[in-house]
């Protein structure tokens, strides 16, 4: 290993043994803070990248977008009922819907609409514990509405980029019939797994027990990934959402892997994804932003369009009986996409569909929204009734 390379890694890793402690005491999530430190670094000039931290970033945005996957719990989907669920996808449907119409107003192009209308349940999953509200009715709501809008999310980028590869024609046509083939034999083949560990448990008993010297869950998970991750290349898409794909089966066929669960995570939050937080960081064109003030504007009108798409439509959880704080401040924290953004901004980039200025704005517009959200919802959030309540309570208030 080339001593620039070595260096790099030390660099780098120290940030991502420090900045999660700094973050907990400054109250802002730790990706916020590793970004921070990547740019503090990059603009002193301390590390400019190596071949060695920019591949393991790579490997690390693929990771992210796996655990992605891995975050949408289909228990508490099919545990909620039908009503609730469909309520749900209406109102997340609706916040896309709202995107697409204020980036028209705005002039903006389409993929800026899904950074208007991006979700995601990371921040919002640790904010709703932080207050201890995530067993609460309007928590458990609130999380379903940030799964469903997570999984709308990442199939409309797919759907985007496969237009943006392919046109409107023909090749279209066949590139989608590849991209379901893919998600048919990656359902199939887990499903034959999922059998094969039914009859033959002794066999993979070792996929999840606490203690295993060669670790093959952990081994057969990265297979999934990277082999889906191949696939969706094969079939002309980005990596990154072959691995997402990956995580969602992965989460769909295997709803109950625990300890498997919590090396996977531990692996990729401790090890890739932190890498991959830190080289945005590195790598931040400061040339592309210009203008401050005018950034300050684009910011601006960028968090309050994002909030504002987000809040009409979580208007529509009143008519079940939630409290209007209570959906003022999930609109805080499902307007604080934060991985999904900085992912967007990377693709965006990547695809040529987003310009050097556009890609640094939204990677600033993540830091800011993951800063200021989450403290204003805990202003608005209720301050009583958020201790746990037992599952099967929750259960027999949703299923209206």
């Amino acid at each position: 290993m080339a001593l620039d390379d070595a260096v790099s890694l030390v660099v780098f890793y120290a940030g991502a043994a420090l900045m999660p402690l700094i973050a907990s005491r400054i109250h802002i999530p730790a990706a916020v803070a590793e970004i921070l430190y990547g740019l503090i670094i990059g603009g002193l000039g301390v590390v400019n990248g190596s071949h060695t931290t920019a591949l393991l970033a790579e490997l690390g945005f693929i990771y992210l977008m796996f655990l992605v996957g891995m975050e949408i719990d289909f228990n508490r989907i099919e545990r909620e009922g039908r009503r609730t669920v469909v309520l749900a996808f209406i109102v997340a449907v609706s916040i896309l819907g709202s995107a697409v119409l204020v980036s028209r107003l705005l002039e903006m192009n389409l993929l800026m609409a899904l950074v208007l209308g991006a979700m995601s349940v990371g921040v919002l999953l640790v904010a709703l514990v932080d207050i201890g509200a995530s067993q609460t009715r309007w928590g458990q709501i609130i999380l379903l509405v940030g799964s469903v809008g997570e999984f709308l999310t990442l199939m409309s980028l797919t759907a985007w980029d496969l237009i943006a590869t392919h046109g409107l024609g023909w090749p279209l046509g066949v590139a989608v019939t590849e991209v379901l083939v893919l998600f048919v034999a990656a359902i199939v083949l887990l499903g034959l797994l999922r059998l094969v560990v039914w009859w033959f448990p002794h066999s993979f008993g070792r996929w999840v027990e606490e203690y295993d010297p060669s670790e093959l869950g952990v081994r057969f998970g990265f297979v999934l990934m990277l082999g889906l991750a191949t696939l969706a290349v094969w079939a002309e898409l980005e990596a990154i959402l072959g691995a997402f794909l990956a995580g969602m089966l992965f989460a769909y066929v295997f709803r109950e892997i625990g300890v498997l669960e919590t090396k996977l995570v531990a692996l990729g939050q401790g090890f890739f994804v932190p890498l991959f937080f830190i080289n945005i960081g590195v790598m931040f064109d400061w040339t592309a932003i210009g203008d401050f003030r005018s950034l300050g504007g684009t910011l601006l009108l960028l968090g309050g369009a994002s909030l504002l798409v987000k809040l009409v439509p979580c208007l529509l959880l009143l008519a079940i009986g939630l409290r209007f704080r209570t959906v003022i401040g999930g609109a805080f924290l499902l307007a604080t996409p934060l991985t999904l953004l900085v992912a967007i901004a990377a693709l965006g980039l990547e695809m040529q569909l987003l310009n050097t200025t556009e890609s640094a704005s939204i990677i600033l517009l993540a830091i800011v929204t993951g800063v200021v959200f989450p403290t204003l919802f805990k202003f608005v959030a209720p301050k009583t009734g958020l201790g746990p309540i037992p599952n099967e309570e929750i259960r027999s208030i949703v299923r209206w």
